[in-house]
């Protein structure tokens, strides 16, 4: 018979338990599965989504604008990982915007297992909670500024860790030929230093305008052991109704490369999306469906 999902994942997590760090100086993320917002690289989104990467992107001229969304996550069959993420930007005095962001991840139930005959040994609890409260602000007509303080809380089986952090960002639209939009994070700068970079271009439009398209490339050097990741993407919209990104990440030779893809369509105020992305190394994939609404109502597209 195939073994459960307790017996496959029960192990993966003991694993996991035994590298949180003893004491109060830092704690081991245990889900090492980001929250996508989307298909392109995560430095260079803007409006609530950028909450979770790059603080700038809430900024009026990276061309935020004020909404909230949540996003419901459906981790593979096999690990039976499941979660949820909220993300909300609104305007602040002084010329400020402000950014909440928390998401949720967890394994509830996974039944202990033993070669003994006693059955009644209770279950394994998993988590993971991270909270985050930013501000950005403009720096000039086309450039923002941005900061942010993460929140992260790990618990397997009762044994908690948490750590908080910051991070600072910066994007910046330019008016030179295809539109190229820029953006940059550097977090944990009290300890192991994360940084996020990433570009986007616009193509030539198609059908009179009317199908926008545009490409990007960003690049995450955690600073670890880990080896940078790379991402490359594409998205297009027709009427700014319908939206469709496809990216694919190099996640070092180890992990080779994995695909993502979004569709998405925007009604009046309200957005809807779905995403994709497979894993590494053949675990399956990982699915995002979000909805979004604006405040207050904007022609302008998101993204």
């Amino acid at each position: 018979m195939p073994p459960s999902t307790g017996q496959i994942v029960l192990p993966s997590i003991l694993a996991l338990a035994a590298v949180l760090p003893a004491g109060q100086a830092g704690c081991q993320s245990i889900f090492d599965w980001p929250i996508r917002a989307a298909p392109q690289p995560e430095a260079v989104l803007v409006g609530a989504g950028a909450v979770f990467w790059n603080p700038a992107g809430l900024a009026d001229a990276a061309g935020g604008h004020q909404e909230v969304w949540l996003t419901h996550v459906d981790g593979p069959d096999v690990t039976g990982v499941g979660g949820m993420a909220t993300a909300g930007i609104m305007d602040l005095p002084l010329g400020f915007r402000g950014g909440l962001g928390y998401w949720h991840l967890g394994i509830q139930g996974i039944p202990r297992t033993t070669d003994s005959p006693e059955r009644e040994l209770g279950e394994v609890q998993v988590a993971e909670d991270v909270g985050l409260l930013a501000a950005a602000r403009n720096l000039g007509s086309s450039t923002g500024v941005g900061v942010s303080l993460r929140f992260l809380r790990a618990s397997v089986d009762g044994e908690a860790r948490s750590q908080a952090e910051g991070e600072v960002g910066v994007f910046h639209r330019s008016s030179l030929p295809l539109e190229p939009r820029f953006g940059l994070s550097i977090r944990g700068l009290a300890g192991e230093v994360r940084v996020l970079g990433g570009v986007e271009v616009s193509a030539p439009p198609l059908a009179s305008s009317r199908i926008p398209l545009r490409f990007g490339y960003g690049v995450l050097a955690d600073g670890g052991p880990k080896p940078n990741q790379h991402r490359f993407s594409f998205r297009g919209s027709w009427l700014d109704l319908v939206h469709l990104g496809v990216g694919i990440s190099h996640l070092g030779e180890d992990n080779g490369w994995a695909p993502l893809w979004m569709l998405g369509t925007d009604i009046g105020r309200y957005s809807f999306a779905v995403l994709r992305e497979s894993l590494a190394n053949d675990f399956g994939a990982i699915h995002f469906f979000r909805a979004a609404i604006r405040f207050p109502p904007s022609g302008t597209p998101l993204g």
